[in-house]
């Protein structure tokens, strides 16, 4: 009888230490599936956040400036920009958005300015490439690159004309 009741109170502990093992794995498990799950939640929201930005960035600046043509196409050491006039006390000054060094930069100097500097500018939000090309008379389509190499295009009508551009 007590060789029975040793080997029933043996299965016993292997059934707790079984049950016990398969919860410790089912909660390693779900910790790891949900931790992949934040992972990639939080990728895609960080590239939403990147294209958002940049095109709501670049679209307000060019509707800014929407007057009188004083939109045009650029480069800033060999790196094409959207330029931006825009006078200020009696003052002209270009605004230049372009992509240096993985960002969507903004660089605003006095309009007689020269040999500019992309590393002056201001770093706005990351981005891979930045392009603008005007693919018609006040039209333009604008390329931005995102982290992950998609390419998102926009075109953007100039509503103003091209009086000083």
């Amino acid at each position: 009888m007590k060789q029975n009741r040793s080997k029933r109170h043996i299965i016993d502990i292997a059934f707790i230490t079984a049950l016990t093992l398969l919860f410790a794995f089912s909660s390693i498990l779900l910790i790891v599936l949900g931790a992949n799950i934040y992972q990639k939640n939080i990728l895609n929201i960080n590239n939403n956040y990147s294209k958002r930005t940049a095109f709501a960035y670049v679209t307000e600046k060019i509707r800014q400036a929407d007057n009188n043509g004083e939109i045009g196409i650029a480069s800033v050491d060999d790196i094409t920009a959207v330029t931006l006039l825009e006078n200020i006390d009696g003052e002209e000054y270009i605004t230049y958005l372009y992509c240096y060094g993985g960002y969507l930069t903004e660089l605003i100097t006095k309009k007689d300015t020269q040999n500019l500097l992309p590393e002056a500018g201001q770093k706005i939000v990351e981005i891979e490439d930045f392009n603008i090309n005007e693919i018609g008379d006040n039209f333009y389509k604008i390329d931005i690159s995102e982290l992950n190499s998609n390419v998102i295009s926009m075109y953007i009508t100039i509503r103003s004309g091209k009086e000083n551009a």
